[in-house]
């Protein structure tokens, strides 16, 4: 036995725990930028693809085609000449020195002239000037009447009966014309009270990221996720198309403005709104009679009242009980109320449904924007064109005998 003590073991170095647990998050960190990065990648390709496959309608802000005016809110700007996309077409957008829409060759002259009304639907963002009723009237009226027909589309998108009003008083007083068309659109043109004045309106509120003023859904709602809506809104095609296709989920959130219009409600029946809207419109006729000129009502119907399919959707939205909806109520309550003052008017709702169910590949409303297609345009023009062209006359040449 050795005399020797025993050799210590060499002392062991600590374990490299640090570096180990710094490797380790580094490489977490790497992999989330790579996902973060693919997530980018893709996301600007899936944007792109929209935009060119499947654009959508974005909001317009535009300032360019607008302007805040007096009496009743706001107008088209005068000699404005840009294209506008609401999500169906990019299309021309062209107006005269008077502002109202005209084609892309200008302004026309006729030995006839029809000052048109009406909100969106008339003003037709949608579709080219040419694809719109005011285009379709100016195209085909020459053939009925014997002469050129100025059509003068003074619609703006917004507008109620109120606008119709003050602006029909205005123009009349300033211009010549044979016939006045007002257009009203069953979905919301049915006020409930009158405004004589309209001040100029101010831009649109838009919501800015701030510091929830609670933890409540609501508060954190206006405080980041409509402000993170109110960027994207304007100009992601791809956010557009995910909000379209999540729009029940959204409607039973609370993330959406759309809504169900109470016109449809058999509670609103007794609504003052009908004998509101039927005063303006005998207003409206009593303005141009002034002027011995006629005035022809057209009620514009809905998406969904020709489309079962819209109203489908809706109704899953909303959670309706079906059994408090009636889809004709505006426009028979609007249609009666009129014709109750003794107006013409001119509902196409049944002709609509017809061609629907008769040809429900050709859509009468758009897909992404739920104005009217330029099928719905024509359609409205072929049916509104006999009135029109009885109210006009015939024009009568030198030498006609």
């Amino acid at each position: 036995m050795s005399d020797q003590p025993a050799e210590k073991p060499p002392p062991t170095s600590p374990e490299p725990v640090a570096p180990a647990r710094r490797d380790r998050w580094r490489a977490l960190l790497l992999n989330l930028a790579l996902v973060a990065g693919s997530v980018f990648v893709a996301g600007v390709v899936a944007e792109a693809a929209v935009r060119v496959v499947m654009p959508q309608q974005l909001i317009l802000i535009r300032p360019d085609i607008w302007q805040a005016v007096d009496s009743v809110g706001y107008v088209h700007r005068a000699n404005v000449n840009t294209s506008v996309n609401t999500g169906e077409r990019t299309v021309r957008f062209v107006t005269d020195r008077d502002g109202f829409r005209v084609a892309r060759t200008g302004r026309v002259e006729g030995a006839k002239s029809v000052l048109l009304l009406g909100d969106s639907f008339m003003e037709a963002l949608q579709v080219e000037h040419e694809q719109s009723l005011p285009g379709l009237l100016e195209a085909r009226l020459p053939s009925v009447v014997g002469a050129r027909v100025a059509v003068r589309n003074a619609a703006n998108g917004g507008w109620g009966p109120d606008q119709y009003l003050i602006r029909t008083r205005t123009l009349l007083a300033r211009d010549a014309y044979d016939l006045v068309i007002v257009a009203l659109y069953v979905g919301n043109d049915a006020v409930p009270f009158r405004t004589a004045y309209i001040p100029p309106r101010i831009p649109v509120e838009r919501y800015r990221f701030r510091i929830p003023a609670s933890l409540s859904w609501g508060g954190l709602v206006d405080a980041i996720a409509r402000p993170i809506n109110d960027m994207l809104e304007v100009r992601s095609h791809l956010y557009v198309l995910m909000k379209n296709q999540m729009q029940t989920w959204r409607m039973r959130l609370g993330l959406t403005q759309a809504y169900f219009p109470v016109v449809f409600r058999t509670s609103d029946a007794a609504s003052p709104r009908w004998l509101v809207t039927g005063e303006l419109c005998r207003d409206i006729a009593a303005a141009a009679a002034v002027y011995d000129v006629p005035v022809l009502f057209v009620l514009v119907p809905t998406s969904y009242q020709t489309d079962p399919a819209a109203f489908s959707r809706y109704v899953r939205g909303f959670d309706i009980d079906l059994s408090t909806v009636d889809l004709e109520q505006p426009t028979r309550l609007i249609g009666d109320a009129l014709r109750g003052w003794g107006l013409q008017v001119i509902d196409v709702l049944s002709e609509f449904r017809e061609r629907r169910a008769a040809e429900p590949a050709t859509p009468l409303f758009g897909s992404v924007d739920a104005h009217l297609s330029p099928a719905g345009h024509d359609l409205l023009a072929e049916l509104v064109l006999p009135s029109v062209a009885a109210a006009l006359g015939t024009v009568r040449h030198p030498g006609d005998r």
